[in-house]
């Protein structure tokens, strides 16, 4: 496994796992305290940090187990492409995103608690349909 694939696939598993424990924390709350919310944000950002580095050795192990040498990291113009593409799909996805959120919140159809909480899965959102394209141009 390359180098950019594996990458690709520790960040995919980083927000699944973050996306998941988000979605936990949250279904036990009844009412969203501002509070309680920053502190459950900064938690995700702390343990999005901690998978993200214990994601990347187990990934890394494991692909030296499966697949042996691992593949000298190689980057050309095409790679320098492909990232810019990603980079422009993240912007345009969170950019309409918070236009839409920001929109709600003008027209008194979202709390600031909840617009908060959509921004910041919308954040994910937008990496995640990034990693995606990028395992697509790297396939």
């Amino acid at each position: 496994m390359d180098v950019k694939r594996r990458k690709v696939f520790i960040s995919l598993a980083t927000s699944l796992v973050v996306a998941w424990w988000l979605i936990n924390q949250i279904g036990l709350w009844e009412t969203i305290d501002t509070a309680a919310l920053g502190k459950l944000l900064i938690k995700a950002l702390g343990l999005s940090i901690a998978v993200n580095i214990i994601g990347t050795i187990v990934i890394t192990i494991v692909a030296r187990m499966i697949y042996g040498e691992v593949d000298k990291d190689i980057t050309d113009e095409r790679d320098d492409k492909i990232e810019l593409y990603v980079m422009r799909l993240i912007l345009v996805c969170f950019s309409i995103s918070l236009i839409v959120v920001f929109a709600m919140m003008g027209w008194q159809q979202l709390a600031a608690n909840t617009a908060l909480l959509i921004i910041y899965v919308c954040m994910y959102g937008a990496n995640l349909a990034g990693d995606l394209l990028k395992l697509f141009w790297y396939r």
